[in-house]
Formats: C-alpha cells, structure tokens, sequence
C-alpha cells in the first residue's frame, strides 16, 4: 500500500486563522464580494509607469481618487471581560426561537468553551441524523494529522510502451480544467501536468492509464441513494479528478460516473491525442516519474471542504486520514480512522456511527454533545492546529453556506456576523454547530440538531432563530 506524497513545503499559517482571543477580521465590504478562505487584492494603475530605463522617474499620478473608508468589521470583537452567561437567563432569551414547531425534534447543546460551562441542553445524547456537520470531524482529523503545508502530489510515470502513460492517483481531486481555478483556489492545473509531460520528451499517447489504487473499495457509500453520485454534489470517489469530477468548472455542474477516466480523457486531450485509450491499471514499479504537479496546502483544502459543504473532497480526505493511520482505504475504514483520531483527540463520540465522511449517507448518526465536545477543543485553544477548522467555519449573512442567511429582512439578521457554523442538510434533517458571540462578547460553541422538522427553509430559518436569540444575549 502507498501513501499519498503530502509534502511539507514549509509551515505556514492557514489562509485565515481565527484567533480566539481576539476574533476580529476586518473586510473590505465596499468591494462586494469577501473570501475568507483566500484573499486576492486586485489594484489597478491609477497612472502611466511607463518610464524609461529602471523607472525610477516614472509619471506622476494623473487622476487622484479620494480615500477608500475604514470597513466594518465583519465578524463582532471579543470581550475578555464578557461574563458566562447565565443559564436560566439565556434559556429564557431563547424559550421563543425553541418552541417553533419547524424544528421537529431538536437536540441542542450550548457551552461555554472557556470554562467548560454548560449553558443549555436539550436532549443532546440522542443520537440524530446530522446531515453535514459530520464534515467536522472529518476536517478535525486531517488537521491533527497533516502538518500545515502539505500537499498531495499527483504523478505521471512512463507506462508499457514509448507512447503509454501512467498516472499515479495521490489523492488531489483539485486539480484545475482552467488557468486558474475559481473551486479550489491554488489548486494545480491539468495544463500544467500536460506540459510538463510534454516537456519530459512525450510527443504522443495512445494510452493513459490511472493508478487509482490508494483508494480501494466501493466508490459510493451505504445509504447514499442512486442519485447522489454522481450528482450537482458528489462524485464516486476516486483519488484523481478534475475540478472535483464536475462536467465543468462551475460549482453546481453535473459530476461525472467515472471522474478518474473522464480527467485521463482531459489529459490525452491537452498531449493532442484526445482519441487515446483510457483505463484504470498499475504503475510497473520500475517506471519513470516523467512529470507531476502538486495540490494547494493541505489546510485549504480543508477550509473549502467545510466553507463550502464540499462533499466528494470531504470523502477523499477522510480516505487520506485512513492511509495515515493505517486503515484500510474505503468508507469503513476512513469513519473508522475519522472516529480513532477523535477519540485519540479526546473528542467524545459516543452516540456516533456513521457510513461516510460527507454526511450524505442517511444511516449517519451523531449527538449534538458530541459535535459541542469537538469544537469546544478546537476553540480551547489547546489544540492549534484545529484553528483551521475554526477559520473554515462559514460567517453568517457573509460566506460560504450561510452566505443567504441571516440577511436584511430575516429575522435573524441581527446575528449576521455574530454566529458562525457548518450547516447540514438533508431530506427532513437540518443541523447547525459553530461558535456564537453574544451580545456581551463572550464566545460560545452550539450544535444543533432538528430531525423531522418542517420544509427546509421554514427549519433552517427557525435554528437561525435560535442562534440569534442566544447571539442577543446580553446575560
């Protein structure tokens, strides 16, 4: 068995970092659209610099543009000094948003990671279908694992004969159809594996070949229905893909039935023989490394995986979690790897069984005391190399999948900025668990939990209800 080549190329902090002592991040609103995950500055000349020589004597401005405004912050500042909110107090603030009858049965736990404080529980060892928040276990376990930095390494080898290639799966699902991938910031592009492929003396192909044997297993996981891979969200998982096996570089596209062979297709293509044969195969191990490319860091990827509830990427990094500890490479084996290194962590898991990494399986069950224990220690500041998971977490009313909510005209909005989750979703299964900062600004975890509810949108506004509520707190 191989592992995938995870690199360090150096360690470096993760694209943003929260801080927990002072969570604030400052934005630049005025531009329209934020990223917390990656930021790019765009300036633009406001002149000529068109001197000659070394321009040391370039033009003076010709325009003059008046000062850009200090923006709001997005995210409320921390007060050190904020009380524990007092339970009686906060579970009356609450009594309202809880009676809604949107929420079907509703599991909930709020704590106060700072001293341990339990602020509100409501059934919260009962297990319950979670929908997507199991990605936060997922993402907690490869940050504990993977040094900052590391990167999956896709490779080309030489195959059986002079116009024969291999491609040698290491896991990075990533790699971009485009110049520049607008899915997976920093990812590789398959362009550039074709030139560099190029570059190693191959001038035609007639057969390209994946070694997709990292993984092993079934590429679609038990209680996933015949839609759902593939589908707008999930492919089958395999270790190589292209823009995460989607027909497309856009978001929502269609993924493909076999993603693997669909990017080996892409790759003859760029080499200018798109007629070339494709399979699924094994490297001979006396073959040559003729080109490779590598993934953006590893804590991107985890980042994207959570901001924006990406599923497949979801599953092919709780397989890398498996290779590292050594189970084996499937759907068991990667909630099995997922659920050690947890444990191991001091995560309690009790209530948890799950069948997949995603949270689309709906045989998954999980306990909102559990999903409150893993991000009180990745608030706790105990574990420092869990902030990415903090970081990753979308902000209400601004990003990722609470992107459109807590908007203008809800009547939640008032929390925009304040609470900051992962969501799930599911046929009648819709939870919520992340960070909340009350209105004295003290910070807290939440998971909730609603199974049974009603329609999406009328259970998804009524647990942003809730959050709100306990935001408003000042208690």
């Amino acid at each position: 068995m191989k592992k995938p080549d995870l690199s360090a190329f150096g360690r470096r902090s993760p694209a943003v970092r929260v801080l927990i002592g002072a969570l604030v991040l400052v934005v630049a609103a005025a531009v329209g659209l934020g990223v917390v995950v990656a930021t790019a500055s765009i300036i633009g000349p406001t002149h000529s610099d068109s001197a000659d020589g070394d321009g040391a004597n370039q033009a003076s401005p010709t325009v003059s543009l008046p000062a850009n405004g200090a923006p709001p912050p997005a995210l409320p500042a921390l007060n050190p000094n904020a009380p524990v909110p007092d339970p009686a107090a906060l579970q009356t603030a609450a009594a309202a948003a809880l009676s809604n009858p949107a929420l079907g049965a509703l599991t909930a736990k709020i704590v106060d990671p700072e001293s341990g404080s339990v602020l509100f529980d409501q059934g919260s060892t009962t297990p319950m279908q979670p929908g997507s928040t199991v990605k936060l276990y997922t993402a907690a376990a490869a940050a504990l694992l993977f040094e900052p930095g590391s990167r999956l390494t896709t490779t080309v080898s030489t195959g059986a004969s002079p116009t024969e290639i291999v491609i040698v799966a290491g896991g990075d699902i990533t790699l971009s159809s485009q110049p520049e991938s607008a899915l997976y910031p920093g990812a590789a592009t398959l362009q550039a594996l074709a030139d560099a492929v190029k570059a190693a003396g191959i001038t035609q192909v007639t057969k390209v070949t994946v070694d997709g044997s990292l993984f092993e297993g079934a590429t679609t996981a038990q209680g996933w229905g015949s839609g759902d891979a593939p589908s707008t969200y999930a492919a089958p998982v395999y270790p190589f893909m292209v823009d995460g096996g989607r027909t497309s570089a856009d978001f929502k596209a269609m993924r493909y039935a076999e993603p693997d062979l669909a990017a080996a297709q892409q790759l003859a293509a760029l080499l200018g023989n798109p007629q070339a044969e494709v399979a699924r195969g094994a490297v001979d191990p006396n073959a040559s490394v003729l080109a490779s490319v590598q993934s953006a860091p590893i804590e991107d990827l985890i980042e994207r995986m959570i901001l924006d509830s990406d599923n497949t990427l979801a599953e092919v990094i709780a397989r890398l979690v498996a290779v590292q500890v050594g189970q084996p490479r499937t759907f068991e084996g990667a909630v099995a790897a997922v659920s050690q290194v947890m444990t191991e962590a001091g995560v309690d898991m009790s209530g948890y069984a799950a069948y997949d990494a995603s949270g689309i399986s709906q045989l998954n069950v999980t306990t909102s005391s559990s999903l409150a224990s893993l991000l009180s220690l990745a608030t706790s500041g105990d574990a420092p190399k869990l902030d990415v998971v903090s970081s990753a977490l979308a902000v209400s009313g601004y990003n990722g999948t609470l992107a459109t909510r807590y908007e203008a005209g809800d009547a939640a909005a008032g929390a925009a900025g304040a609470v900051r989750g992962k969501t799930g979703t599911l046929s009648a299964v819709n939870s919520l668990a992340g960070t909340i900062v009350t209105a004295d600004g003290r910070l807290l975890v939440f998971a909730f939990i609603s199974n049974g509810g009603a329609d999406l949108e009328a259970t998804r506004a009524a647990l942003d209800d809730v959050a709100a509520a306990v935001a408003s707190c000042g208690c």
